[in-house]
């Protein structure tokens, strides 16, 4: 039986206490939060900020007008309540504010009967989503990596740190701060961990307005994310709660219908069988309606605060006609939340209270861990480029922990606003020299530039600094020319140091030291050259390609997935294993080629390298806590096996992989009388025979894939 690992996070024992509070006779309100106009507009609230919360409150979708932003849509309800319990969806449209505080979800049954919220829900449990949910394995959860990733991924940006989770360094960090953030409801009344889990993978499927982002997560991820947020304990998560079975009744489901187009919920939600108002409803007076402050019954209630009553009542008494592109632009970084992690024009970027979960390459310094200021992206940023890394179809900076987050359709305009309000007259640089550009890049009379910067597949030479090979891609020439002057412009603080200080080049040997002509000659060959900059070793990487032949090959190096104590054991079989010295468990095993050492062996940096090899398989995180286990490193056979030699809860225990024809046999061994018998983790993806034993205190198993 699953219970919570640790006491509940204060962020969500406050949804828990809310929750609580529905059904009381005078529920305590929460104004709705839109954190854009929390943090940029509740001060001094302006016509601006009103025309943010015009949109994204929803009060487009019944009144109409266009105001430039985004449209703001609700959540698909076709397979509602297959994500929710209906229990909880009842209470939530009862009473909104108590159920979810926070949310910018109106309470439309105000004054209206007391079985209407039901009579909804049983309607909606009627509904056919358009493509059926298809049932996810959750056989392993692991709720502390869930808690890590939740902070380092970037939610944290939005959501606000659980202050039990600090990273040490910055103790007292918790989701109190100065703006508001997307509020949480009660979780665990709401979902279980399956349906948090597929929301979390891809929140676009439910949301495509775009307002809760998909983040870039492997599936293991969102379980491991979902366990933590529900505050679930053990490691089987078949073993979790369930949606309860739930069967709408006919009778109310029609009722619930008709109370949905009473209401005009199709105006905000689709909603099949429910069609949007035919005009959009007139508006009244600022302080009738909505924007009273005791609303009357029959309109939606949404608890406005003041600030966000008078930002409201100032739009709607100025013109509201479209924004300038200017505005339009600020506005929609604002209702997306892309200035929680970026910075533009000196606004933005994370607040202090969450900087210290940004993590990355701290040899880079704040370069590498914090998402890039947007101050002048239009001019600095090639406008296909942009586009596709809005999409989620490029990454640039691999090095940061958060991960850059896709939007879906919201954000199909910014890459031409971007270009149109940040658009630079620059001089076109002169015609560029290949060749010169080559020397330049490298390091031999040149700016040492492949030091710090990697070239496509080659690593640099010392830090693992951004790639220069799409320079031409990715980067506008006039931005390329103003940034290598003078970067600290750009970016204060940056570790870039200028080789051209006041436009007047530090290199009069190539090209007289013609400052333009040697950044056009860089461009250049980023553009058309071929090979690469001169400096790197004269060999190709797959000269230091390791292949296991008649022995196994054991090396220690940096990899993706495991980390700096990554051992690494390749069988002439053909199947192989990467094993973490640090926490002593099996973490990644392929198939096919082994590994390439070339970055390893030759970068004074080591990069975080990646199995050659594919049909990669993972383990989920121990079950046992990482305090309770120490590898004490291992020790090879007469064959050159390695058995990985760990102090479980204080007993000694053997861990021995080899190679078969079939795939990796996997043996533990210890002292019967010491140590209960272990329930090993196995990867996904695999098969699992289990071995006959033969004796006490003895495991084995057969992983083929």
């Amino acid at each position: 039986m699953n219970q919570r690992a640790r006491p509940t996070p204060r962020w969500l024992l406050a949804g828990a206490l809310a929750g609580l509070a529905w059904g009381a006779a005078t529920p305590l309100p929460a104004e709705p939060v839109v954190a854009g106009f929390s943090r940029f507009h509740a001060t001094t609230p302006d016509a601006a900020g009103g025309r943010l919360l015009f949109n994204e409150l929803g009060c487009a979708g019944c009144h109409g007008g266009d105001t430039g932003l985004p449209a703001r849509r609700g959540p698909e309800l076709a397979n509602v309540t297959t994500r929710a319990r209906a229990e909880w969806l009842e209470a939530f449209l009862a009473n909104p504010e108590a159920r979810h505080p926070g949310s910018t979800m109106p309470n439309l049954l105000a004054g209206r009967g007391p079985t209407e919220a039901g009579d909804i829900v049983h309607y909606l449990g009627t509904l056919k989503p358009k493509t059926a949910a298809r049932p996810k394995p959750l056989r392993h959860m692991d709720a502390t990596r869930g808690r890590e990733l939740f902070h380092l991924r970037g939610c944290v940006a939005c959501h606000g740190a659980d202050a039990e989770a600090g990273p040490g360094e910055h103790p007292g960090a918790g989701p109190t701060s100065t703006t508001g953030r997307p509020p949480w409801p009660d979780l665990r009344a709401k979902y279980v961990l399956g349906t948090l889990a597929e929301f979390i993978r891809d929140p676009l499927k439910v949301r495509p307005d775009g307002r809760m982002p998909k983040v870039p997560l492997e599936e293991q991820d969102t379980v491991d994310i979902a366990a933590y947020l529900l505050g679930l304990s053990g490691s089987d998560g078949e073993e979790a709660p369930k949606l309860p079975a739930w069967t709408p009744d006919p009778a109310r489901a029609e009722r619930g219908r008709a109370a949905m187009q009473a209401l005009h919920c199709a105006a905000c939600h689709t909603v099949p069988g429910l069609s949007r108002p035919a005009q959009p409803i007139a508006l009244v007076r600022a302080d009738q309606g909505c924007l009273a402050d005791r609303p009357p019954p029959q309109v939606p209630h949404y608890a406005l605060g003041t600030a966000q009553r008078a930002a409201l009542r100032s739009y709607l008494g100025t013109d509201k006609s479209l924004p300038s592109k200017q505005q339009r632009l600020t506005l929609t970084l604002q209702a997306l939340q892309c200035l929680a992690c970026h910075e533009r024009d000196g606004r933005g970027g994370p607040e202090a209270d969450r900087q210290a979960y940004f993590r990355g390459d701290h040899n880079l310094g704040d370069t590498g861990r914090l998402p890039p200021p947007l101050t002048g992206a239009g001019s600095k940023l090639q406008p296909a480029w942009l586009d596709r890394v809005l999409k989620g179809e490029a990454t640039f900076r691999p090095y940061l922990e958060t991960r850059m987050p896709v939007h879906g359709e919201s954000v199909r305009p910014l890459a031409a606003l971007f270009a149109d309000v940040d658009r630079v007259a620059d001089e076109p640089l002169p015609p560029g020299d290949v060749e010169a550009g080559r020397k330049l890049l490298g390091t031999q009379g040149g700016m040492n530039c492949i030091t710090c910067h990697r070239w496509g597949e080659r690593a640099s030479l010392g830090i693992a600094g951004p790639d220069l090979s799409n320079l031409a891609q990715r980067l506008q020439p006039g931005w390329i020319r103003r940034y290598l002057i003078d970067p600290g412009a750009y970016r204060p603080g940056t570790l870039m140091p200028t080789f051209w200080p006041g436009g007047k080049s530090s290199n009069p040997e190539v090209l007289a030291g013609d400052t333009d002509r040697q950044i056009a000659s860089i461009l250049a060959f980023a553009r058309e050259g071929q090979g690469l900059p001169e400096g790197f070793p004269a060999v190709t990487t797959r000269e230091f390609e390791l292949v296991p032949r008649e022995r196994p090959i054991v090396l220690r190096t940096f990899l993706a997935a495991v980390g700096t104590h990554a051992i690494l054991v390749g069988f002439p079989a053909g199947f192989h294993l990467a094993y973490d010295g640090q926490t002593g468990r099996p973490v990644l095993a392929w198939k096919g080629r082994f590994f390439d050492a070339y970055g390893t062996w030759f970068s004074r940096f080591a990069p975080f390298e990646k199995p050659l090899g594919d049909a990669v398989v993972s383990w989920p995180a121990p079950a046992v806590p990482a305090s309770t286990v120490r590898c004490d490193g291992y020790r090879l056979d007469a064959a050159g096996v390695p058995t990985f030699l760990l102090t479980v809860d204080g007993v000694a225990v053997e861990d021995r992989f080899e190679a078969t024809a079939q795939g990796l046999r996997r043996t533990l061994r210890w002292k019967a009388e010491a140590l209960r018998p272990p329930t090993p983790a196995h990867p996904a993806g695999v098969t699992v025979t289990a071995e006959p034993a033969g004796t006490a205190g003895k495991l084995s198993y057969l992983y083929s894939w």
